[in-house]
């Protein structure tokens, strides 16, 4: 079973034109049973099926994919970005195209490490866009705190929405790797904190005034 959460940035563009998923694979496998096979006869090393939390980011991939076909008229100008390692990458695009994802949509990054590496390399392409599409990030459901305080520091200009995918892993492996996620944060990430915090403060001593 799926799970979806939606954060939505409004675009200061007048126009967003085409659509970018970013499939997030990047894992490790903490956690997780190693059955690696190393074959020493033909120096090939078989690596094990990908582990579940993964291929429910692929299906949430593949349900969103074809929501934007159904209903957006500019469906034909989408893109399907796929993070992972190089190992895996042939592994994931054949799961996606059984999905019915021509390989025609697919681009690769096996340069990306991080969820902030994949935003920082987005926001170059999208830079020099006048109209730039609007950006689906998949993921688990767990890396949206993360993705969040990405967002406000530097995807505040577009819009963007969250996808998040069950991961049943346990609480301390996925806190492990929430520690190896976390960004750097920006000025405007501790600005809007401020904020909120100055918000907070007015509101607590307007209704702390009321009740004398």
């Amino acid at each position: 079973m799926l799970s979806i959460y939606h954060i939505i940035k409004l675009s200061d563009n007048a126009f967003t034109y085409g659509n970018m998923i970013l499939l997030y694979c990047n894992f490790n496998r903490d956690g997780l049973p190693n059955n690696e096979i190393d074959d020493v006869s033909t120096n090939n090393t078989v690596h094990e099926p990908l582990p579940d939390f993964v291929i429910g980011r692929i299906a949430l991939c593949i349900e969103t994919f074809n929501i934007i076909m159904k209903s957006k008229p500019d469906k034909f100008n989408t893109s399907v970005i796929l993070i992972s390692k190089s190992e895996y990458t042939r592994d994931i695009t054949d799961r996606l195209i059984a999905g019915g994802i021509s390989e025609n949509y697919i681009e690769n990054d096996n340069n990306s490490k991080s969820i902030e590496s994949v935003i920082n390399n987005v926001l170059f392409k999208m830079n020099s866009l006048t109209n730039p599409p609007t950006i689906y990030f998949i993921g688990s459901v767990w890396q949206k705190g993360v993705f969040d305080s990405i967002v406000v520091s530097k995807l505040k200009k577009f819009k963007v929405h969250f996808e998040g995918a069950l991961d049943h892993r346990s609480y301390d492996v996925i806190q492990k790797d929430k520690l190896t996620e976390e960004p750097k944060k920006g000025s405007n990430y501790y600005k809007h904190k401020l904020t909120n915090k100055a918000i907070d403060t007015l509101l607590n001593y307007i209704f702390s005034n009321k009740r004398k």
